[in-house]
């Protein structure tokens, strides 16, 4: 159903969304190394920052993936950041985001993106952008991101999800307009980069009832192209993690076949044609979190990343580091090289089974999907 939908509009992805690929790089192409027993670094850490410390997300979406999660915060920075300069050379990414925490508000931001840079690595943020323009303002914190920003595989990804302050206020449950002040902020930073392609901006737009008019959806890439962001990716919202599969299959069904239908139409002519568009326009269909396609033995996502819990504790990946996933932590946020080492090895195990996640509600996420189901189909190749 999706898939066919993916083929016959030839949906090309830019080179950060093809997970697999990313994956096969990392492994310099040779997969005989999955579950060989050697220990491989994976090809991010994902760090989930425990906001200011007091609570979680300024914002409260209610199609947030944590909304039904437990969000404890705990403060790990010092030993998080002695962990990383113990790991120089060997990381190649860091990824600043969160399962139900917002990275711009923990004061160590800045601290952790320099030693990222420091360690030879690149990073990514996941942020919904609120903080960016008080910030910058205050702290010239825009004009310090570029600056250390090498290459365009730097980025900052802003979750938008409207074109007008009223969608956005009603797409995110929100008391107060923060759209104009999110625009204004997206705007300073390509200002701010100036000439450069470091790092790469770029906007994602979840689609729903309140933000996926014809006009709102037009007028929103216009506004992205007059302030020249790289990207600006639409896409269906998730359901809910934590949920039983037989409720998500009834969200997929009510919601994610029929709304692709309507979106896939409207989207079609006004998506980029050449990656070297810019910005690139495209949309990524439910056929990249179809809970239906979660039906793997093998897990090797571990090869992809390890994640940092914004509760302290490391987990097997980054949609599950929530203590409502206690099943899949694999230690206490260590410095110590040789205890992380060995969490490493365990997050490689050709033994454990996705459905320990599956049976709970724990689901992958689009990079996981893809790469647990290339694996699958790899292997009932040969």
């Amino acid at each position: 159903m999706f898939l066919k939908d993916i083929q016959k509009n030839k949906i090309i992805r830019p080179t950060g969304y093809q997970y697999f690929k990313i994956l096969s790089d990392h492994l310099n192409n040779d997969l005989t190394k999955i579950f060989s027993g050697e220990l491989i670094y994976p090809r991010q850490i994902e760090l989930h920052l425990p906001a200011d410390h007091k609570k979680a997300c300024n914002f409260s979406c209610p199609y947030c993936q944590g909304m039904l999660l437990k969000k404890p915060v705990v403060p790990f920075e010092d030993k998080a950041l002695a962990l990383m300069n113990k790991l120089k050379g060997k990381i190649p990414y860091y990824i600043f985001g969160g399962a139900y925490s917002e990275p711009m508000l923990n004061p160590y931001m800045m601290t952790f993106l320099a030693t990222a840079k420091n360690c030879g690595a690149y990073f990514g943020i996941h942020t919904n952008g609120s903080m960016l323009k008080s910030l910058e303002e205050i702290q010239g914190w825009l004009t310090e991101l570029c600056r250390i920003a090498t290459d365009k595989q730097d980025y900052l990804s802003i979750s938008l999800d409207a074109g007008t302050p009223k969608s956005h206020m009603k797409s995110k449950n929100l008391k107060r307009n923060w759209f104009d002040e999110i625009i204004e902020g997206i705007r300073m930073a390509v200002k701010i980069r100036g000439d450069s392609d470091s790092p790469a901006i770029r906007v994602c737009y979840l689609l729903n009832k309140y933000n996926s008019s014809e006009k709102e959806i037009k007028g929103i890439i216009e506004i992205m192209k007059d302030i020249k962001v790289d990207s600006l990716r639409f896409s269906i919202p998730y359901d809910l993690y934590g949920k039983d599969f037989d409720r998500v299959r009834a969200y997929k069904k009510a919601i994610e076949v029929k709304q692709n239908i309507k979106y896939m139409k409207m989207l079609k002519p006004l998506m980029s044609k050449d990656l070297k568009e810019k910005p690139y326009i495209f949309y990524l269909p439910p056929e990249y979190q179809d809970v239906d396609r979660m039906n793997f033995k093998q897990c090797i996502y571990g090869y992809y990343q390890i994640t940092l819990g914004a509760d302290g504790y490391i987990y097997r990946c980054s949609s599950t580091a929530t203590p409502t996933f206690k099943m899949n932590r694999l230690g206490k946020i260590t410095d110590d090289l040789e205890e992380f080492k060995k969490m490493i090895l365990i997050n490689q195990d050709p033994n454990f089974c996705p459905s320990t996640c599956f049976k709970i509600g724990a689901r992958c996420n689009r990079m996981a999907l893809e790469i647990n189901s290339k694996w699958k189909e790899i292997n009932e190749k040969n």
